[in-house]
């Protein structure tokens, strides 16, 4: 079974909790990365991560008008 099979067997909440694990694990490798690369590498994932999540809550929120 591959991750896209994977994740479309995951309800929504195990989804939420996923999306929550990764950001935390983000925010953690920024602050405190090893290697300064890595932190950077993880800021900018952290950033792409959250821009995703906005872009889909602002397309929920704008559907709803």
């Amino acid at each position: 079974m591959n991750i896209n099979d994977k994740l479309d067997t995951l309800n929504a909440n195990q989804l939420r909790t996923v999306i929550r694990w990764t950001l935390t694990d983000l925010i953690t490798w920024t602050n405190n990365g090893a290697l300064p690369e890595v932190s950077r590498f993880a800021a900018m994932l952290d950033e792409a991560v959250r821009y995703q999540v906005d872009k889909a809550f602002n397309k929920t929120i704008n559907e709803e008008e």
